[in-house]
């Protein structure tokens, strides 16, 4: 299968530097359904930081990668279409030519983008921070969002002498954290919060870690 994939990708780059177009080829385990979604997700990203335009080939690859393809253009909304195949040849010497399908209609379907609910910015930030170790306390969080500098959370309230004004910062930096982003994250299926003792933790669930992986922010 390795080797396959490996003949399939050297000729498609031929084929499209025959034509003038430059070609870059990114490696990835297209049997892990997360890894082909970071991977694409990234290169969107850097995409559209480049102002590039952006077409997704959903149908350019197996059933599993074709639904990480999709779903991670939706929810970066940029186009994705599917190439409609004529044939799928027997004869292992077509397929050597022609590929897995032989496409010679050029017919394409457009796919309708879906909203797909992602998480604000810092929303993906704790989520990028629970794919790490999957539950973590309030404290924890609190701690990565003043060492990431995010707004509201810039002032280290453990550096501040006077009691009161500490215990002041802290309260309010961790009702924004829990009653405005946490419960939005709650909310939208990506983590879950349980109480051990006095402490609060939060995990991440199953969605949360398929947003994580979609962001185009891990690495």
């Amino acid at each position: 299968m390795s080797k396959k994939q490996l003949y399939y990708a050297k000729k498609v780059r031929e084929k499209l530097q025959e034509k003038g177009i430059s070609v870059t080829c990114i490696h990835v385990n297209l049997f892990d359904l997360r890894e082909v979604m970071k991977t694409i997700s990234k290169i969107i990203v850097e995409e559209k930081a480049k102002n590039n335009r952006i077409f997704v080939n959903m149908s350019a690859a197996g059933r599993l990668t074709s639904v990480a393809a999709t779903l991670v253009g939706m929810a970066h909304d940029v186009q994705v279409y599917y190439v409609h195949a004529d044939e799928y040849p027997d004869d292992e010497k077509i397929r050597e030519v022609h590929g897995l399908s032989i496409c010679s209609s050029q017919e394409i379907t457009q796919l309708s983008n879906f909203k797909i609910v992602m998480p604000d910015s810092e929303g993906l930030e704790i989520l990028l921070f629970l794919t790490q170790r999957e539950t973590a306390r309030m404290s924890d969080i609190l701690e990565m969002m003043h060492d990431k500098n995010i707004e509201g959370f810039e002032e280290d309230f453990k550096m501040i002498e006077q009691f009161k004004k500490k215990r002041s910062v802290q309260s309010r930096q961790l009702m924004k954290l829990d009653k405005t982003i946490i419960a939005r994250l709650e909310k939208n299926g990506f983590v879950f919060r349980t109480k051990k003792g006095r402490a609060t933790y939060v995990s991440i669930t199953e969605s949360g870690i398929y947003a994580a992986h979609i962001s185009g922010m891990m690495e």
